[in-house]
């Protein structure tokens, strides 16, 4: 891959304690961003020229889940590097959602299941597990 920073969103969607991963399919190919199949992950992808973070939220989530989402912001930024590729992954949180949940790419990710947020699967894709590690930071220290 080229020596580029390409940038990546990623979709906290919650439900009470419960978050929203999907299972990234054992056999997806390699579409650019962090290579990691058989993993849990967030809704999300890559942002597209001319395209805002929130809009590529809302794009992504749909093309993904079917959901659509709304009163979006802002977490965190973080660096996510591989060997061979480089992405900053902007981190949103949903507080909105409404639609039926469905298995829209199942090439890509062949599941979608809620998880309480203390009892996650031990394989999540590395950026969600930053985006879940900044996040109970931040909610354990709100809770002091």
């Amino acid at each position: 891959m080229n020596n580029v920073i390409k940038v990546g969103i990623g979709v906290l969607i919650k439900d009470g304690n419960k978050v929203l991963l999907g299972h990234r399919a054992i056999k997806s190919k390699d579409t650019g961003g962090i290579y990691e199949p058989d993993s849990w992950t967030f809704p999300g992808g890559k942002q597209e020229y001319d395209e805002t973070m929130f809009e590529c939220a809302i794009r992504e989530v749909k093309e993904e889940t079917n959901l659509d989402i709304e009163n979006l912001d802002v977490f965190n930024a973080m660096d996510d590097i591989s060997s061979d590729r480089h992405y900053v992954t902007i981190q949103i949180i949903a507080h909105k959602y409404s639609g039926e949940l469905k298995e829209m790419e199942p090439d890509k990710i062949d599941e979608w299941k809620w998880f309480d947020l203390n009892n996650l699967p031990d394989n999540i894709y590395s950026p969600t597990k930053h985006f879940i590690d900044r996040y109970r930071e931040k909610y354990e220290s709100n809770n002091d």
